[in-house]
């Protein structure tokens, strides 16, 4: 005879799995769902890792597992960040353990909604060619490195909103690769004036897995061993797909007679120092779209965006770029807990945006890049470097989580 699993339980699993579909790292999606389930009356027990959630749920008294529940296992594929699901979710949360808000009636809330992009596909695409722009310029690429960059982020952003199975099932990644690749070698044929290993970076930024890597060691730092380790290895895999695409592009154009740089708009005047300043919000407000934040956050997204860039500048200036990246992130936590605790909003709505142009990913790629194509890096000073900009980073977001603690586990 089969028994119907008890609302809280079912409530709490549904909830777990919109945390998970979000993004939610696992040492926050835990700490979250083990006190909404001390709001719904029951204990719960959660092991979270990138691919899979473990639930274990029991009675507050049933010290002895008198009254057994069955282990709930919820099988998923890792998650894009969504900060509008993670808002909602959050909100529904402070809902519950204010009795703002019925138990049946939050589960119809959850059962009504999916996680889905907050934006249609069209808004994304133009964001992830405006993100690839203005971090172009950001690399001092010039005027027709920015604009080739937009082109190869737009066909970024076209292959991550397609349909397309097989580019869901883990080929994107190299895919988008080779053809972005292809597209910054013919242009630069006929153009010239372009920077191609620079643009390239730029095209595919949205695809490099900094954040990815900045979350699998935050991870482990807080004893979350398992999913910190898989998240690593697979932050590792995305980097080494995407390189690999670069190598066969670059390989594919070396064939084909690209690789040598045209004669015609090379003498394209440079952009104005300045220039970099309204790239850098045109950056945040792409990664907000991509992000998934809600219009009404997206002054919080840029606020953290210019907080991390100015001081990361001058904290790089005093004590080199390991010092500025630790102090950039320091003052992002310290904002996002600040302002999380102020406005009643998750601290991860501007920890995100904060962070996303301190990662050091792009590092890592450019290195095995050049290892690859041109055998100019030296591969443990580059993971000497990587590491250290991930410390610094991970201990920054720390110490500023010690200094002003998270209102919420988000």
């Amino acid at each position: 005879m089969s028994h119907s699993l008890p609302l809280e339980v079912r409530f709490l699993k549904r909830y777990a799995r919109r945390l998970h579909e979000g993004g939610v790292p696992a040492h926050q999606l835990e700490g979250l769902v083990e006190s909404v389930a001390v709001a719904v009356g029951y204990r719960c027990e959660i092991w979270s890792s990138p691919t899979a959630v473990l639930m274990a749920v029991r009675q507050p008294d049933d010290d002895e597992d008198q009254q057994p529940l069955p282990m709930q296992l919820i099988r998923l594929r890792p998650g894009p960040v969504n900060l509008a699901n993670t808002t909602e979710l959050y909100a529904l949360a402070e809902d519950l353990q204010e009795q703002r808000i019925d138990l049946e009636s939050a589960y119809e809330a959850l059962r009504s909604r999916d996680v889905t992009p907050l934006y249609p596909a069209s808004v994304r695409v133009m964001s992830s060619g405006l993100v690839s722009g203005a971090f172009a310029l950001m690399l001092a690429t010039g005027w027709l490195g920015a604009a080739t960059a937009a082109l190869a982020g737009m066909l970024v952003g076209l292959l991550s909103t397609s349909e397309s199975r097989a580019l869901r099932e883990g080929n994107l990644d190299a895919v988008a690769a080779v053809l972005v690749t292809l597209l910054v070698y013919g242009l630069n044929h006929h153009l010239a004036g372009i920077d191609p290993t620079a643009v390239i970076l730029s095209g595919l930024i949205y695809l490099v897995p900094g954040l990815s890597l900045t979350i699998a060691v935050t991870e482990l730092s807080t004893d979350h061993l398992s999913s910190g380790s898989a998240r690593l290895a697979g932050a590792g895999v995305t980097l080494l797909k995407l390189v690999l695409g670069v190598v066969i592009g670059t390989v594919v154009a070396h064939w084909l007679g690209w690789d040598a740089p045209g004669d015609r708009l090379s003498s394209v005047m440079a952009p104005p120092a300045w220039v970099q300043w309204p790239s850098l919000l045109v950056a945040a407000l792409g990664f907000g779209v991509l992000f998934s934040v809600r219009p009404v956050d997206f002054p919080l997204a840029v606020l953290a965006a210019v907080t991390s860039y100015v001081v990361s500048r001058f904290a790089s200036a005093m004590g080199g770029v390991e010092f500025g990246v630790l102090v950039a992130a320091f003052a992002v936590a310290v904002l996002g807990n600040s302002l999380g605790r102020l406005l009643r909003l998750p601290a991860s709505l501007v920890r995100v945006p904060g962070i996303i142009l301190l990662v050091p990913g792009a590092l890592g790629y450019r290195a095995v890049t050049n290892l690859l194509l041109h055998g100019t890096a030296n591969p443990q000073e580059t993971a000497l470097t990587v590491a250290i900009l991930l410390v610094s980073l991970v201990g920054g977001l720390l110490i500023g989580n010690t200094v002003v603690p998270p209102r919420r586990h988000v």
